[in-house]
């Protein structure tokens, strides 16, 4: 190789430098445009809307709570209760008389019909 060959081949080397350098800015100005720098991290913030099953939960009582909240039970008398339920409760004191409401069951036939024995043939 010739010494004028190689003073070419070092300035097409440099243009192509150059020209990568060149190409090189480009992109990172363009990567800063479609994919900025991350800014400071904040701290995760977790969130729940309720639906559906979430609603029927809370109808339910069922909760996620910890276990011994269903263990603690709280007198009913700390508990408190509206004008109304309060009145109720004094006008019905609980030795009241309970009233059994279920119909008698008995097997009355209606009148005109015949009785299973009248029905039977004689043989």
């Amino acid at each position: 190789m010739t010494k004028e060959q190689n003073e070419r081949l070092v300035l097409s080397f440099e243009s192509i430098a150059r020209s990568l350098e060149g190409l090189n800015e480009t992109a990172k100005q363009a990567g800063k445009r479609y994919w900025p720098a991350p800014g400071q991290q904040r701290e995760a913030v977790l969130s729940h809307v309720p639906n559906e099953e979430d609603e029927a939960r809370r109808n339910l009582g069922i909760s996620d709570g910890p276990i011994e909240d269903w263990y603690t039970l709280t007198p009913a008398e700390d508990e408190p209760i509206g004008e109304r339920s309060a009145q109720w409760a004094k006008d019905h004191p609980p030795e009241a008389k309970v009233i059994d409401a279920r119909p008698e069951t008995t097997s009355k036939r209606p009148k005109g019909r015949a009785s299973t024995q009248e029905t039977k043939s004689k043989s």
